[in-house]
C-alpha cells in the first residue's frame, strides 16, 4: 500500500509502503477497499518517470507528524473546483431559507468518495466518540466502515416511518439504552433500492437530540438534490456525476455553514484533513465537470424514458422483470421531492440515472445480464451504460445489510449514460428477450 504524503521531495511525491504480517492481509486489504487510500493511476503514472534512488525512512505516526499544507494544494484547480461545487449548492439554495451560502472552504476534496466518507467517520469519532446510525441503506463499503472502524453501528433498515418511529423511541430512552451518538447516516437516496428517507423528519430528530446528519447525495447528485436544509454534512463521490466520464476518482464533503455544529465540525475535519487528490487527477476532474448539468439532464431524462417504458412488463405474468426500483416510482417519492432543486431556465432537476431491476429467479437474472451489451462493473454515473448484479458484486451474496431489507440476489443495478433513449431500450429488450426463453418454459411447464 502507498499514499501520497503532503510534505513532498523536490523529485516528486514522497510515498509510504505499509508493511504487515502476511497473516492480516485480509484486513489491510478490505481496509484499503473501504477507506479509500492509496495512489491513483496518474500518481502511480508520474512517479515511474522519477528515479528511485535508496531513500528509505521509517516514520512513526504521531502528534508532531501532522502534515504541513502541500504546495499541490494551492494550485488553482483546486480552488476551481470548490467554487464550481459551491455555485452548484447555492443554486439550488437560492430560494430557500438557507441564510448562510456555502464558501469555498467549506468544501474538502479527497482522492475519492471512500476517502470522504472515511475522514468524515474519523473526525466525527474523534469529536463524539459513539456509536453511528443509519437509516435506510448504506451503499455496503459506507456500512462497513462505519460498523469496523469505531464503537459500531446501529442500522434502521430502509429508514421507513416505522423505522423512524423506533429511531425516535432509543433516542428517547435515555444516556444507559442511548449512550452517545457519533452521528446519523443515510443517502438520497438509497443505493440500490432507490428509496428516501424523511429527510425533514430525521433532521427533527437530530435537532432535538443535538446528533450531526451525514447524507451522502452521490445517486442523486447536488445537481438534483438539495441537501443543506436537512445535513450537517454533505458526502459526495465526484468519480460519478461530477466527473460523469469514468476516468477519474475523487470525493468531496460539504460542511452546512448553518449548522449548529458547524464550528466544531470544521474545527475537527480541518485538523486532519489532507488534499489527497493529486493535482493531475484535479485538472482533469475540473476538465469533465464543465458539462455537468448538460450531462445530468440528458441523463435524468433518458432514464426515466426507459423506465416508463419498462414499467408495464413488471405488471405482465410472462415477464422475468418484477419490479423497478427508481425513486419517481417509489412510495418515498414525496420525500425525495421535497428535496429537489428548484427549476431554473438552465437547468430542470429529475429522478437521476439510476435505476434496478429484479428479476423473478436467479437464473433469469443471470441470463438478463450475460445478454446486456453494456459495461459492467460496481461503479455508476458514467457517459456509458454500467450493470452490476449488485449483491454478487458488492459481496452480500447470502448475507444481509443488518436486517431485513427487501434486497435479493437477483436485483440488476443499472445506470444510465450518454447514449441515445432508443438504443439503450434496444439493448435492454435484447437481454429481456434472452431472459424470457429461460421464463416462458417454467411458466408452461407449470400451466
Amino acid at each position: 500500500m502507498a499514499s501520497l504524503c503532503r510534505d513532498h521531495h523536490p523529485s516528486g511525491p514522497v510515498l509510504y509502503a505499509v508493511i504487515y504480517p502476511s497473516e492480516l492481509s485480509q484486513i489491510f486489504s478490505e481496509f484499503w477497499q473501504r477507506a479509500g487510500p492509496g495512489a491513483s493511476s496518474r500518481l502511480a503514472q508520474q512517479c515511474l518517470t522519477y528515479e528511485l534512488g535508496p531513500r528509505i525512512r521509517a516514520w512513526t505516526p504521531g502528534p508532531e507528524s501532522a502534515m504541513q499544507k502541500s504546495s499541490e494544494d494551492l494550485h488553482p484547480v483546486y480552488q476551481q473546483i470548490r467554487s464550481r461545487i459551491c455555485g452548484y449548492f447555492q443554486r439550488c439554495t437560492d430560494n430557500s431559507q438557507i441564510t448562510r451560502q456555502v464558501s469555498p472552504s467549506d468544501v474538502f476534496l479527497y482522492g475519492s468518495g471512500m476517502a470522504a466518507i472515511y475522514h468524515v467517520h474519523q473526525s466525527l469519532l474523534n469529536w463524539r466518540s459513539g456509536e453511528s446510525i443509519s437509516t435506510g441503506l448504506l451503499y455496503e463499503p459506507t456500512y462497513r466502515i462505519l460498523q469496523t472502524y469505531g464503537p459500531g453501528l446501529r442500522p434502521y433498515k430502509l429508514g421507513t416511518d416505522g423505522d423512524l418511529d423506533d429511531l425516535a423511541a432509543h433516542l428517547k430512552a435515555g444516556p444507559e439504552d442511548c449512550p452517545t451518538v457519533q452521528a446519523i447516516w443515510c443517502e438520497c437516496p438509497s443505493n440500490p433500492l432507490l428509496r428516501t428517507v424523511d429527510l425533514q423528519r430525521l433532521r427533527r430528530l437530530a435537532d432535538q437530540h443535538e446528533i450531526p446528519l451525514v447524507v451522502d447525495d452521490s445517486i442523486a447528485s447536488f445537481a438534483n438534490v438539495n441537501l443543506l436544509d436537512v445535513a450537517d454534512i454533505v458526502v459526495s463521490s465526484l468519480s460519478k456525476y461530477f466527473s460523469g466520464y469514468a476516468d477519474v476518482m475523487a470525493g468531496s464533503i460539504v460542511l452546512n455553514p448553518n449548522s449548529k455544529h458547524y464550528g466544531p465540525m470544521r474545527r475537527q475535519v480541518a485538523s486532519t484533513y489532507e488534499n489527497g487528490l493529486f493535482v493531475e487527477d484535479a485538472i482533469q476532474l475540473e476538465l469533465n465537470g464543465r458539462d455537468f448539468l448538460a450531462r445530468i439532464s440528458r441523463i435524468n431524462n433518458t432514464t426515466q424514458y426507459l423506465v416508463t417504458k419498462l414499467l408495464p412488463l413488471v405488471s405482465n405474468p410472462s415477464s422475468p422483470l418484477t419490479r423497478i426500483y427508481h425513486q419517481s416510482l417509489c412510495h418515498s417519492r414525496a420525500y425525495y421531492d421535497r428535496q429537489m432543486c428548484s427549476k431554473s431556465e438552465e437547468f430542470e432537476p429529475g429522478y437521476g440515472g439510476v435505476f434496478t431491476m429484479e428479476f423473478i429467479d436467479i437464473e433469469s437474472s443471470s441470463v438478463f445480464f450475460d445478454h446486456l451489451d453494456v459495461y459492467k462493473g460496481l461503479s455508476f454515473g458514467a457517459d456509458v451504460c454500467i450493470a452490476s448484479p449488485y449483491m454478487q458484486m458488492t459481496g452480500q451474496a447470502g448475507k444481509r445489510q443488518g436486517a431485513t431489507n427487501d434486497t435479493n440476489e437477483t436485483i440488476i443495478r443499472f445506470s444510465v449514460g450518454l447514449e441515445e433513449a432508443a438504443d439503450v431500450l434496444q439493448i435492454i429488450s435484447t437481454a429481456l428477450d434472452a431472459a424470457d426463453s429461460v421464463h416462458m418454459p417454467k411458466c408452461q411447464a407449470s400451466l
